[in-house]
């Protein structure tokens, strides 16, 4: 079994060039073989797995949740093993296949080769392990990218943006169609698609999703200040969002979305563009090692 690690030493806040060596002796303690490519630019990893697809039994992506969307990106829908070691700020893929942060810990259960198949989602083209989100998360996601110490801070470059969007972010009205049945939500904030529960560094989103069970589960938010929303985001956390009256909760296989105006979305934060989208449920497209 040929195992590629795919690095990006610049995840994790620049941290994973240095816990490099850590994670060397850690791949030798437990007796992993391994050949290893370093990525230096964006984008680089997708075309990286792709090649390595067709001479790795197995290729693992060492950085955050933007070099897992490469990876995955590269592999989808082939017969490679996918693996994550988690080193950036989010890790939210890694969460969702209960890798553990700690690196001792996440190469010995990944050295138990233990493996499962996982659904993925499309949209627009890209194929996206955790969730969709559009309109105000979009926004925030956007921002996120714009500005690289806030993608280098995790959740609290989440927030920061989010309360600086939050000021500045119209409402939109959203056309919604879910395996052919169509709904109008006017004032809306955001749109989420999860195929994981976890996004944004942990926040419960979709609560209810999983990653292997063909569905797509979907959250509306929508009429609601501008202060009911502030007031709201913390549950986002433990999930409890979704009680609130304004928040509507759905499950399909194929979701539509159209925007008065149009709004960014993102997929596993990473930028897809503005809406219209079509999003589906690819269900287990991608052989992972967990």
């Amino acid at each position: 079994m040929k195992t590629l690690l795919i690095v990006n030493e610049y995840a994790g806040k620049g941290k994973t060039k240095k816990r490099w060596p850590k994670l060397q002796r850690c791949l030798q303690k437990y007796g992993l073989q391994y050949e290893v490519h370093f990525t230096s630019k964006p984008k680089e990893a997708v075309e990286i797995a792709r090649h390595a697809a067709e001479h790795y039994s197995h290729v693992i992506a060492v950085g955050g949740d933007g070099t897992v969307n490469e990876v995955v990106n590269g592999i989808a829908g082939r017969n490679t093993i996918f693996g994550v070691l988690p080193t950036g700020t989010g890790n939210d893929l890694a969460r969702m296949l209960e890798i553990p942060q700690n690196l001792d810990s996440a190469v010995k259960k990944l050295g138990n080769r233990t493996e499962k198949q996982i659904d993925l989602m499309e949209l627009n083209g890209m194929y996206i392990a955790g969730a969709v989100g559009i309109g105000f998360d979009g926004a925030i996601a956007e921002d996120i990218n714009r500005t690289s110490w806030k993608k280098r801070a995790g959740t609290i470059g989440y927030v920061l943006s989010m309360l600086k969007l939050l000021v500045t972010f119209q409402p939109f009205t959203l056309h919604l169609e879910v395996d052919g049945r169509t709904a109008i939500f006017h004032n809306c904030w955001l749109v989420a698609i999860g195929n994981s529960k976890f996004y944004g560094g942990g926040m419960k989103i979709c609560p209810d999703a999983l990653h292997d069970d063909g569905w797509l589960d979907i959250c509306v938010v929508h009429n609601m200040s501008r202060m009911e929303l502030l007031k709201l985001f913390p549950s986002v956390f433990s999930g409890k969002h979704i009680l609130h009256r304004n928040v509507l909760c759905l499950r399909g296989k194929v979701v539509q979305v159209l925007t008065d105006p149009v709004v960014p979305m993102h997929g596993d934060g990473e930028m897809v563009g503005p809406t219209p989208g079509k999003i589906m449920i690819h269900p287990r497209a991608l052989n992972v090692m967990h």
